[in-house]
């Protein structure tokens, strides 16, 4: 009897596949576009897993949506390319995930999570809705909050400046929140970091 040397993947080293190719993308791009700061997207990430975790999704598709999801950026605040990047981070990265061999079925997931991360589109799965509320709240605690200010200073802004742009988008990105337990949590990192910066 002839035995078989083809050996298939198990399934956990194809999850890590897609997420390891999509980090390298986006550590590809984050050096290239200057932006963002690498450790907000670490949190975003972190967050995305522990709300998988919570709600039964698959976290392949909730991580590789976060690394993926600024693929395309700036670091100039409201800037244009800022505005469209949700757009133009799909765009971007359809042909890689055909290149990669992705089902039409989980590349449409990950392809609305990316889109409608800002809200800018209405999510259509709870990846998605995961998706959001991780990225979110990432600037609603207060490591990222100091991140941010850091990456404004970076940036050139004075200090007073780059306080009310951490406020601000903490507030927006508060404001887009739509999980319970995230609401809840950023009501209460909010007044911590309103505490922080308030002389």
């Amino acid at each position: 009897m002839l035995r078989s040397w083809v050996q298939v993947p198990p399934p956990a080293l194809m999850i890590m596949d897609l997420i390891k190719l999509s980090k390298d993308i986006m550590r590809q791009q984050t050096e290239k576009n200057k932006a963002p700061a690498w450790l907000l997207t670490k949190l975003a990430v972190r967050k995305g897993k522990e709300l998988a975790k919570k709600y039964g999704v698959d976290e392949k598709l909730v991580v590789s949506s976060l690394y993926l999801a600024h693929t395309v950026f700036s670091p100039v605040w409201k800037g244009e390319i800022q505005k469209k990047h949700s757009k133009l981070s799909a765009e971007f990265v359809r042909p890689f995930l055909e290149k990669w061999g992705v089902s039409e079925e989980d590349k449409s997931i990950i392809l609305n999570a990316i889109e409608a991360h800002g809200g800018e589109m209405p999510v259509e799965t709870k990846v998605a809705e995961i998706v959001k509320n991780a990225e979110c709240f990432k600037f609603v605690t207060v490591h990222g909050s100091l991140i941010w200010l850091h990456e404004c200073g970076i940036r050139g802004y004075p200090f007073d400046e780059a306080v009310d742009k951490v406020l601000e988008k903490m507030e927006q990105k508060r404001s887009l929140l739509t999980l319970p337990d995230c609401i809840k949590e950023a009501e209460r990192n909010s007044k911590e970091i309103i505490s922080l910066f308030t002389f």
